[in-house]
This record gives structure tokens, C-alpha cells and sequence, in this order.
């Protein structure tokens, strides 16, 4: 009885110091609360700030300083720098700085300023509303976001008044979309961080701001998916399938919807493990999806230049290759001629040099890049990274 009393006693206190706060793995809550917000020191008087093209845009202009910001849990914490018209809601608030910050200053450029307010004024005509006056000193707010790491809690500095006579650059607010989701495992990241989401090319035409994006991503069975606005944090997007699961080999599509409710893309249940082609037009909220099937093709290779010879794909370390023993001397490419079809093709035809390989190094570059000369018995491999970008070697 006694033993029995003395376990009891044991589990109790046990259950006590697993509870503790002190517990590094405690769990963190998203209802977690920023118990202290960071405070933005104001910057030295008159704080107006002049920049001038070609003149002094790399030089240090301040330095933005705030206190820390205090959680429950006392996790880490990411900080931005927002932007904003005086007296405005920050409703069309933009970021100086692209990053975030770990510590708790930042020093500034001219140049940074000037950036930051062209992006503002860029996208204040956007929300549909009047453009920054450039060539004077005008107001601006600036305020302090802080977002915990582990629950993506927000809390917001008051904001200091700062002044800046910037000049009108013609800029293109580059549209931004990152991939996020089990791949990310793949190219050095933890699976399903949307703090550092894995950033999509821009494929769309800038000029008429078209949002087009595009990536080769390793998936396998299991693997999903989704996709987020700026990388950093579910709240701005959170874009997955609208629940319709194709099931069409050899090609999917999808529909996006932008909710937290929507479901992970899954591309691999179809056509097993790969590489996979991934182009999202979020114009339209579709997701073209296909997976790659590289191969070798030219005068070198024995399908000549009418067809390419399939080369063999290795997941673990992302490379093609060619098993045969059949190059002779001559020129050649790397091809997947499906991938090309089913984006661009019609009725399966039309798109087949869409996506190779030439010695400029990246996938798709339009019949720019010359052939590779390869000597005989060459054994070719190819790796395709995520932004596309090509490694050869075996030649």
C-alpha cells in the first residue's frame, strides 16, 4: 500500500513540473498574447530627410530604434518597419525593408527611404487612392510590427511622425507569392514554415501587373501543399484548393481559393514521387501542376533532333540522368517536352521547346541558349532547382 501511495505521490509531482512554464517544450497557443508592444523611439529633430538621385543613396540617412516586445511564452519575435501616409489607418502601409529584423534597430538609407516611398505611393493608387507628392517634404507615419514566431500573433508600435522629400522612380511592384507546405523540407527549411516560404519566380508581365508565378518543385505521395502572399505569415493569403481534387495522369489543374479552411494541394497521389512543374496565375486562381520528364535530345543523342531519349530521375538528390552508352560526338539539350504541351500546348501539341535546357543554364529560355557539345559516350546529368535554374555536368 505503501509503494502504491509513494507512486501516486510520484505521478502528481511529475505531472506539477511538466507543467512548468520554465518547460522548454511547453505548448504555445495561438491565442497567445503580446503582453508588451514594442515602443518606437522618435528619430532626432527635425527628422526630414532629403534624397537625392545619384547623389546620396547609399548613405546611412538614421537609425530606427524600439524597445521589445514582451509575449507570454517569451519566443521569438520578427520585426518590420511600416510606412505610411501621416494620420492615414495604414490600411495601404508598406514595408521599408523587404526582411524582417531580429533585433531591436535598424539603420537606414536615403535610398531605402526612397524606395519605400515610391512602393507606398504605388500602392496607394493601387487601393485607389492619391499618389505621394515626390519633390517635397511630405509626412509620413512609421510604426513598429512585431509578429511572434511560434502562434504569428501581432501586436503594433505607436508610430513617429518622419518627413522625407523623395524623388518619383519608376519602379514595377513586382507581385510576390511563396510556396508552402511539406516541399519546403526539400531545399533546407522546416516543412510547413510560413515564416520563410519558399519564393516563387514571377513568370507575369510587370507592366500590366499580371500575377503569374512559377517553381519545380520535389514532391512526394503525402506531400501538400499551399501558397501565401508575402511569406511571412498566413494573414496575408492563404491560398489552397477549393476541395476538387483532380485525378487526371500526365497533368492537373486546380482552383485556389483564400482561406485557412482550404485544402493542401497534393500533386504526387496521381503520378507518384518527382520533380513537379508548378504555375499559378493568380489572376485567375488556377494552379497548372504537371510532372516533369526530362530527357536528352540532338545530334548527339539517338533520337536525333525529332525526339529526346528519357533520362532517369534520382528523388533524393533532385538529378537526371542518362544510363546509356549511346551519345556520340555532337551537339544536344536537355528537353521535357511534356511539361511544355501540357502548359502551352493545345491538344497536346504546340509547346514542346518550352521548357529546356541550353548552356545559358535555366529551363525555358526560349531557344536562346546554344546547344551543348558533348563528346562521345557522355554521360549527361541535370539538376533543375526551384527557381529554375539548371546544373550540367557529365558532358
Amino acid at each position: 500500500m505503501k509503494k502504491l501511495t509513494f507512486l501516486l505521490l510520484g505521478l502528481i509531482a511529475f505531472a506539477f513540473t511538466s507543467c512548468s512554464d520554465d518547460d522548454p517544450s511547453i505548448n504555445v497557443y495561438p491565442g497567445e498574447k503580446i503582453v508588451t508592444v514594442p515602443v518606437l523611439e522618435a528619430l532626432p529633430a527635425p527628422a526630414q530627410y532629403v534624397s537625392q538621385e545619384g547623389v546620396n543613396e547609399d548613405v546611412k540617412a538614421g537609425t530606427f530604434k524600439w524597445s521589445a516586445a514582451a509575449l507570454e511564452y517569451q519566443g521569438p519575435v520578427s520585426y518590420y518597419i511600416q510606412i505610411a501616409p501621416a494620420g492615414s489607418d495604414f490600411s495601404s502601409a508598406v514595408d521599408v525593408f523587404s526582411a524582417s529584423v531580429s533585433t531591436t534597430t535598424k539603420d537606414f538609407t536615403f535610398g531605402d527611404l526612397n524606395l519605400a516611398v515610391n512602393r507606398l505611393s504605388l500602392e496607394l493608387v493601387s487601393n485607389g487612392k492619391a499618389k505621394v507628392k515626390f519633390g517635397t517634404l511630405a509626412e509620413f507615419d512609421v510604426r513598429v510590427k512585431a509578429i511572434a514566431e511560434k502562434s504569428q500573433v501581432i501586436g503594433y508600435s505607436l508610430t513617429q511622425l518622419m518627413k522625407i522629400n523623395a524623388y518619383e522612380k519608376i519602379i514595377f511592384n513586382t507581385p510576390e507569392l511563396f510556396l508552402v507546405g511539406a516541399p519546403q523540407a526539400y531545399y533546407g527549411k522546416s516543412a510547413w514554415d510560413e515564416k520563410n516560404g519558399l519564393s516563387m519566380k514571377y513568370v507575369g508581365d510587370p507592366k500590366t501587373n499580371t500575377k503569374v508565378f512559377e517553381a519545380y518543385v520535389k514532391v512526394a505521395v503525402g506531400d501538400g501543399f499551399k501558397f501565401t502572399g508575402d511569406g511571412k505569415t498566413w494573414d496575408n493569403g492563404n491560398y489552397g484548393t477549393d476541395g476538387t481534387v483532380p485525378a487526371v495522369s500526365g497533368g492537373q489543374e486546380f482552383t485556389l481559393i483564400n482561406k485557412g479552411t482550404s485544402s493542401d494541394l497534393k500533386v504526387a497521389e496521381v503520378d507518384g514521387a518527382g520533380l513537379y512543374y508548378v504555375r499559378v496565375d493568380m489572376d485567375a486562381m488556377k494552379v497548372k501542376v504537371v510532372k516533369m520528364q526530362w530527357g536528352v535530345i540532338g545530334a548527339a543523342t539517338n533520337g536525333g533532333w525529332d525526339s529526346e531519349t528519357a533520362m532517369g530521375y534520382d528523388f533524393a538528390t533532385n538529378t537526371w540522368a542518362y544510363a546509356g552508352t549511346d551519345i556520340t560526338a555532337g551537339e544536344m539539350k536537355f528537353r521535357s517536352k511534356n511539361t511544355g504541351n501540357f502548359i502551352n500546348g493545345v491538344n497536346g501539341q504546340g509547346g514542346e521547346w518550352t521548357f529546356n535546357v541550353g548552356d545559358l543554364l535555366f529551363v525555358g529560355d526560349g531557344g536562346t541558349g546554344k546547344n551543348f557539345v558533348v563528346t562521345a559516350g557522355a554521360k549527361p546529368k541535370l539538376t533543375v532547382n526551384f527557381d529554375g535554374k539548371a546544373v550540367v555536368s557529365g558532358l
